[in-house]
């Protein structure tokens, strides 16, 4: 078994791809004399900064991180005796804004979920795709000993 488990939520090529950019552009223009090169940095960062779960059997501790640079982010908190995993299907909203038309725009992701005490949760994953959720939720439910139920249609599933 092991001791820890860290999942990292995939990252779009294009939205590095445009981190490094901002990134460059923002050391230059550091470089050239304005002060704008900080607040280009800032949002490069923000755009470099990956969302993900870690889990430490050995101690019982669970964490949600924020990954930037290789570098790992996020407090410990106490494991609950979790009693089973859920995949989920749900719809991610995202609103585009430009001057002053708004779009509410919205896509399918899949959650997953560690339940305990009945009905109290603990949001652990987000994935675009499904083979990637199930694939992260049988990994954590063969770590953990638990049960997974596929709740990503009407009829809700054990596996």
């Amino acid at each position: 078994m092991n001791l820890k488990i860290r999942h990292i939520q995939s990252v779009a090529a294009i939205k590095i791809i445009f981190a490094i950019f901002l990134s460059l552009l923002s050391i230059y223009l550091f470089y050239s004399g304005t002060l704008f090169g900080i607040v280009l940095l800032g949002a490069a960062l923000r755009l470099m900064v990956v969302e993900g779960f870690e889990l430490d059997l050995s101690t019982k501790r669970y964490r949600k991180i924020y990954w930037i640079l290789g570098l790992c982010i996020g407090s410990w908190k106490p494991l609950p005796n979790v009693e089973y995993i859920s995949v989920f299907k749900t719809v991610k909203n995202s609103r585009a804004r430009v001057i002053t038309a708004e779009a509410n725009l919205g896509f399918e992701v899949y959650k997953i979920n560690l339940f305990y005490e009945d009905k109290k949760h603990i949001e652990v994953f987000m994935a675009d795709e499904a083979e990637e959720a199930f694939k992260v939720a049988k990994h954590i439910a063969s770590e953990l000993n638990i049960p997974t139920l596929d709740a990503t249609s009407q009829k809700k599933n054990w596996i």
